[in-house]
């Protein structure tokens, strides 16, 4: 990895002459030291007598695909960066990449500024910042962060533990809570699911209205609907417990959450309650992955 003022080396595996060309011309005039190849073949070659700062290398070529380039690269330099340049990128090309501890994806054609800034920006970082997928444990926050009832204790109860984050969830000063949830133990401090606000709102609803196509609704049903649940158990209304290991990839965190439209997922170790997924924490790490900061 360059770390001096010499200019910053790479290396351009492209089969298209055009964009080879004019992108080694652009990044030529921006102080990069260029090095090309028109395929992989030639590529490896070259590595055998330069040692480039990075690689950009183009996905699909003729011959030897771009995936199998990078496979061979490996096998001499598994810590060297590269940048998979594409057009066609595929799933399935998406996870080999990963797989093979690619920095970055860059879809053509490329802008030449964009591709500046992320070159400059990775090498201020380090040769140890890879591709790589945040596991459950970097992502989750801590159970401590979310109120405890107890499943014997009473709605009316349940909620007056809760008014601090319900009379500061959406509030006019703007002063917005993140906590719309709540853990449920049992009186052995055993933990047995998570409470939303949503599922306040189920419990609100009559049985009566669940399934009839013919329901009416009248000012005043709120109102007394309230005042019945008020007297009824925490546990009496738990619904499905849905968990997560902490091992688990994130997909499966995405899936749980799209199939119950939750809004975090209680995260375990070894059966034990250890952090809590929240949605906000995995689309932050969307933008983070399409190189979104908060700088």
């Amino acid at each position: 990895m360059n770390t001096d003022n010499k200019p910053i080396r790479l290396l351009l595996i492209d089969d298209e002459d055009d964009f080879r060309q004019a992108t080694s011309r652009a990044l030529t005039k921006r102080g990069f030291a260029m090095s090309e190849a028109s395929n992989g073949e030639e590529g490896l070659a070259r590595l055998q007598n330069e040692s480039p700062d990075i690689v950009l290398l183009d996905l699909r070529m003729p011959g030897m695909s771009g995936i199998e380039t990078l496979e061979k690269l490996r096998r001499i330099h598994r810590d060297l960066p590269v940048i998979i340049l594409t057009g066609h990128g595929s799933y399935n090309d998406a996870i080999a990449g990963i797989n093979l501890q690619i920095t970055d994806f860059l879809q053509k054609p490329v802008d030449v500024e964009v591709l500046e800034n992320k070159l400059r920006r990775f090498l201020e970082k380090g040769a140890s910042k890879l591709l790589r997928e945040s596991s459950v444990a970097e992502l989750m926050v801590s159970p401590t962060l979310y109120p405890q009832l107890y499943e014997d204790q009473s709605i009316k109860e349940a909620l007056a533990l809760l008014k601090p984050a319900i009379f500061t969830w959406g509030c006019a000063d703007n002063q917005v809570s993140t906590v719309r949830s709540a853990l449920v133990f049992n009186r052995r401090e055993k933990f047995l699911g998570v409470i939303r606000f949503f599922d306040l709102l189920k419990l609100l609803m009559p049985a009566y209205l669940g399934g009839s196509p013919h329901s009416s609704y009248f000012t005043g049903m709120f109102l007394a609907q309230c005042k019945v649940i008020g007297d009824r158990r925490v546990g009496e209304f738990m619904p499905e417990r849905v968990t997560l290991d902490i091992h688990s990839p994130l997909m499966e965190a995405v899936h749980l959450m799209t199939q119950h439209r939750f809004i975090n997922l209680p995260v375990l170790k070894e059966g034990e309650l250890v952090g809590i997924l929240r949605e906000k924490d995995l689309v932050r790490d969307i933008a983070l992955n399409l190189g979104i900061h908060p700088d």
